[in-house]
């Protein structure tokens, strides 16, 4: 691990499990990953990969038959999984924020987005209601909302979708979080409010230093805002390094399959083949080997080690090893 003086949040060695009556669901698997105070990073992958459980994970919201099973998650140095529920809802939603995937169902339709923005600023900031209207005021103009004298007083379903997204953006941002994850923030809208979404994260980036974690499957998302990415599959980590990195020098056969279904003007999507694996019944090995084109024996029974190709690059591929065999870069 790196020195926890440059990294807000730290995780080491993570397994998160669901345990159901088939059986016990791995859905992560030894994930380690940092992030540093003012940066933001993307966590990318396919539906199943095991982004969301990674947010809800560092949040301690998982459901009822989720745990975690080993390694620690660091935030600040405090260790936020031997934190007692008191302390922890003290961090939740005043030092770290998450913008949840869908913010209809998220909203609570029956009170006015003022009383959901003003809930956390009463909560943890101290401040009587007034204080904390004038606060929710200013936070809905600061994620562009228009008249938001007005709108405070709207209902949920009284706003467009592009709005509602403002909103919970300005919920998470309220008490100036020291870090924010973004659990699919431009899901479900159109091109021009997905580009006014992350032009927004970026400003209040630079304007409040906040770090990022933004969980997508989108990886033109993860352009426009991270500076470092980690590429999920089946729990585990294939492939992580700066954006430049990932993007231009992929050494990962899902990241080029990833980078494939990009859609390319006039080009034919290239889809990944297969299906993702049964993590109630996940491979020995690694667990894309049965889906790559290059997959080996080797790939089967046991799971690669990581590979450092740069500072921050690396990459989980018997590829990599002096005794594989050479393979052309599969994203052209």
């Amino acid at each position: 691990m790196k020195d926890n003086t440059k990294n807000i949040l730290e995780i080491d060695d993570l397994h998160t499990s669901f345990f159901t009556q088939a059986g016990e669901v791995k859905a992560l698997n030894g994930i380690s990953f940092q992030v540093a105070f003012g940066e933001a990073i993307g966590i990318v992958g396919e539906s199943g990969s095991g982004k969301s459980v990674t947010s809800l994970s560092i949040m301690r919201l998982l459901a009822n038959n989720g745990k975690v099973t080993a390694g620690k998650i660091l935030f600040e140095g405090r260790p936020l999984l031997a934190l007692d529920d008191k302390s922890m809802q003290q961090i939740r939603g005043n030092e770290i924020s998450m913008i949840f995937q869908d913010p209809m169902t998220c909203l609570n339709p029956v009170y006015t987005i003022g009383n959901q923005i003003m809930e956390p600023l009463l909560l943890h900031q101290n401040l009587n209601r007034k204080e904390a209207r004038v606060k929710a005021v200013e936070m809905l103009g600061l994620v562009g909302i228009p008249a938001p004298e007005k709108r405070i007083d709207q209902y949920p379903h009284e706003l467009s979708g592009g709005m509602r997204q403002r909103v919970m953006i300005a919920m998470a941002l309220c008490c100036q979080p020291k870090l924010l994850i973004a659990d699919e923030p431009t899901t479900a809208l159109d091109v021009t409010i997905q580009a006014q979404i992350l032009e927004l994260m970026k400003e209040l980036k630079e304007k409040m230093n906040t770090s990022i974690i933004l969980i997508t499957h989108d990886l033109g998302v993860v352009a426009e805002v991270c500076s470092r990415v980690v590429v999920l599959y089946g729990g585990r980590i294939m492939e992580s390094g700066t954006s430049e990195d990932v993007f231009y020098r992929p050494r990962h056969p899902y990241t080029w399959g990833l980078l494939r279904s990009i859609p390319r003007g006039g080009e034919r999507l290239v889809p990944i083949e297969g299906q993702p694996p049964d993590l109630l019944n996940a491979p020995a090995g690694c667990p894309f080997c049965i889906r790559c084109e290059y997959a080996m024996k080797i790939c089967k029974e046991i799971n690669p080690e990581f590979t450092l190709l740069e500072e921050q690059h690396q990459v989980a591929c018997w590829l990599l090893h002096p005794q594989a065999p050479s393979v052309e870069r599969g994203i052209n």
